[in-house]
């Protein structure tokens, strides 16, 4: 089985690539998944970075290890269940499942930063950002709605709406030459404030997951103020904790 590697963890490539392949070969929940010895020599990858993707997998309630007997698929991922501790882009989020995705650009506008703004992108108040509002749909379902804020001085003069289609952390990286390596968030749940009324897709009852964000290239250099709303009843996150 040839693999195509993206830049990414291995481990996430991994575990995108066990699913794929059990998708592929129709397992059932309950059916006993290949050995790892048969799962390395498919997917041509070392033992440790495979038990690294199936241990995603067993954290996510996908796989399940009997001891002695081996491992079962549990069931297949019904909802979007996403590492929070991982760095990606809406549009790399739901394309991790298979899902077909969707982006409707809402504007692309060149404004003055406001004070907050400016502060968390380490501008003066005032200068050029750019300022970039998606929504994306998964199964015609809008899922996710963002905002997305950068230094206008740091992407191409001239811009075609239509780029941003994508993932903007893509073009980022192959455009722009800025890899995007870290981030620091906040985390919070909110109904429909006015940014999701003005888009006119909110359900009044259900609550919106809130990663408000400034996110860092390679060089710890503030590149993009972003506030992602997650439609909470598709789409949740899991992260690991330690006891130090």
């Amino acid at each position: 089985m040839v693999i195509r590697r993206r830049a990414e963890p291995l481990r996430y490539q991994i575990r995108t690539e066990i699913l794929d392949y059990l998708s592929q070969e129709d397992y059932k929940p309950g059916d006993k998944i290949p050995t790892e010895n048969e799962l390395m020599d498919l997917l041509v990858v070392s033992r440790s970075t495979l038990r690294e993707g199936l241990h995603l997998l067993e954290e996510e309630g996908i796989l399940r290890t009997r001891h002695g007997t081996g491992r079962f698929l549990v069931g297949t991922p019904s909802d979007y269940k996403f590492d929070i501790t991982r760095l990606q882009s809406g549009t790399e989020m739901l394309a991790d499942y298979g899902i077909h995705v969707t982006t409707r650009v809402v504007s692309v506008s060149t404004v003055p930063a406001d004070p907050q703004v400016a502060a968390s992108l380490n501008l003066e108040p005032g200068a050029r950002v750019l300022c970039l509002e998606r929504i994306r749909f998964a199964e015609n379902v809008a899922v996710i709605c963002s905002i997305d804020i950068l230094p206008r001085s740091r992407i191409p003069e001239a811009i075609d709406p239509q780029i941003f289609e994508g993932s903007l952390v893509e073009y980022l990286q192959e455009e722009c030459g800025i890899s995007l390596i870290h981030s620091r968030a906040t985390i919070r749940a909110v109904m429909a404030d006015g940014f999701i009324n003005r888009l006119a897709i909110g359900v009044k009852s259900i609550p919106w997951i809130l990663l408000e964000q400034v996110n860092y290239d390679q060089d710890g250099a503030a590149i993009i103020y972003s506030k992602d709303y997650h439609r909470s009843d598709y789409i949740t996150f899991h992260v690991s904790r330690f006891r130090h």
